[in-house]
């Protein structure tokens, strides 16, 4: 079985449409990795989305386009963006456990189906219960020191793997961003990357990189 970590914040619909894709492969074994994109993108000095305008409405026409091709119920959190911390926490494997992929799966569809405000514990808190996970016990050890610091080593894990954005899924050392990177993950997963290697190397050796331009 192959193994494929996977980066994802719950403010991210691409990561939502990813996490929906995966549930149907099971051949593939997923090691959830729960990150705050902030720090990634401050990381690399990346705005976010939602600090570009027009980049922000291109995004979610994208967004409701891709849901209604593959017949998705989607619309968005009822504030967004949002402090993703309080469900982050709830979803790391210190906090869930063996629960992590039902913990998950409760969150996604309570913000990204039903539009539940994901920054709000009270709400969260109602989700688990009405999927029928131990609410109360999440909550209480989302807040321990071992959350705590799972969450930050899942950051810099992130970091050191080259990861930049939500979603990524990196297989090994190879590193795929965006939902619509699907393709090219089983490809890679399947023996049949489309990639030319050498002729990668060969152009990143090559092309000088563009010096900034002031305007």
């Amino acid at each position: 079985m192959k193994e494929l970590k996977f980066y994802f914040d719950f403010l991210s619909p691409f990561s939502y449409f990813a996490w929906l894709r995966l549930q149907s492969h099971p051949e593939i074994n997923i090691e959830f990795k729960p990150v705050a994109l902030g720090p990634l993108l401050n990381h690399w000095s990346i705005k976010g989305p939602g600090e570009v305008q027009p980049k922000r409405e291109f995004l979610l026409k994208q967004c409701l386009r891709y849901s209604a091709k593959h017949n998705i119920a989607f619309t968005t959190p009822k504030t967004h963006p949002f402090n993703s911390l309080y469900a982050l926490r709830l979803a790391l494997k210190s906090t869930a456990g063996d629960l992590q992929s039902e913990v998950i799966k409760a969150l996604w569809l309570a913000g990204w189906k039903t539009r539940i405000d994901m920054g709000e514990p009270e709400e969260l808190k109602r989700a688990l219960h009405e999927a029928g996970l131990p609410s109360e016990e999440l909550f209480e050890k989302s807040f321990s020191k071992e959350a705590r610091a799972e969450l930050k080593s899942n950051i810099q894990e992130a970091i050191s793997c080259g990861v930049f954005g939500v979603p990524s899924m990196v297989i090994g050392q190879e590193v795929f961003w965006g939902n619509d990177a699907m393709e090219d993950v089983l490809n890679y997963i399947n023996g049949t990357d489309l990639l030319d290697r050498a002729k990668l190397q060969n152009l990143l050796d090559s092309t000088p990189r563009a010096a900034a331009q002031s305007l």
